[in-house]
């Protein structure tokens, strides 16, 4: 069977060093050139990959089905693919972001940060009182790279904050909120006030490493979802399936699940490089 094969085919070993090895060679052949930066929690990540994998598990036959090309193989490895990811991270200094690290996650997130507020200024329109009018109007305020930075953080705060009132009428995917929320904490803490960035070394060959294996996360989780969407259409696959990057993964019950440890086994990481490979 398809899936049994696929299934033993997988390199399955979440130990990190082992996975980092074994998924390194694939990961260094994706171009470097315009990755993003990674900035999750890869624990959290692979809580949610295998919680997704579990609520896919009743509804991959259904798939494999209709898909000539399910490719079942790499998305069994996604939670290994994590853990080496996990491993890569660590390897990375803990070191401000470049100039052009800083604009690209300024980019990322400036859509979300328009259509959020945008959303918001009606939502707290006198005639709807969603929420208060001042606190979106405070948002908005301002300009410059440490502004916009401290919106990414802002924003989400104000949909958990109002939650409430919110519900069922606010059209943004939690993992959206998450990922502005994760690019404006680390943004706030390497913006300088007005428009200036700090002043930063070069990008390692580490960080590139890293950005290239959570590249392969991203698009594996986008093939896991695409799996789930053939079998039960759109909206019940993103019922189902929690967000990448969601702080709180969901079990095949719909039940939360907090994220678990990494594994026992460790190992000293490399020393860190000071430039480019």
């Amino acid at each position: 069977m398809l899936i049994a094969e696929a299934r033993a085919a997988a390199f399955t070993d979440e130990a990190p060093e082992r996975a980092f090895a074994h998924f390194r060679p694939l990961a260094e052949r994706l171009p470097a050139a315009d990755l993003p930066v990674f900035t999750a929690q890869p624990l959290l990540m692979r809580a949610n990959a295998r919680a997704a994998l579990d609520a896919l598990e009743p509804h991959l036959p259904a798939a494999v089905s209709a898909l000539r090309d399910p490719r079942l193989k790499e998305v069994f490895e996604l939670p290994a693919l994590v853990m080496a990811l996990d491993f890569s991270a660590a390897r990375v200094p803990v070191a401000t972001l470049s100039a052009g690290d800083i604009d690209r996650m300024l980019a990322e997130g400036a859509p979300w940060r328009e259509l959020m507020l945008s959303y918001l200024e009606v939502a707290s329109h006198p005639l709807l009182g969603l929420l208060p009018r001042e606190r979106v109007a405070a948002v908005r305020a301002g300009s410059g790279k440490l502004d916009k930075a401290r919106d990414f953080v802002a924003l989400p705060g104000l949909f958990a904050e109002f939650s409430g009132a919110l519900a069922g009428r606010q059209p943004f995917p939690a993992d959206k909120l998450d990922l502005l929320a994760t690019l404006g904490g680390a943004l706030v803490q390497q913006v300088r006030p007005g428009n200036a960035a700090a002043a930063v070394p070069k990008r390692t060959g580490e960080s590139i490493l890293r950005d290239q294996i959570a590249a392969l996360v991203a698009e594996r989780y986008d093939h896991l979802q695409v799996l789930a969407t053939v079998a039960l259409g759109k909206r019940k696959a993103d019922e189902l399936l929690p967000a990448l990057r969601s702080a709180v993964a969901l079990g095949s019950n719909g039940a939360a699940e907090a994220p678990e440890s990494a594994p026992v086994e460790t190992t000293e990481s490399a020393p860190a490089e000071t430039t480019d490979g």
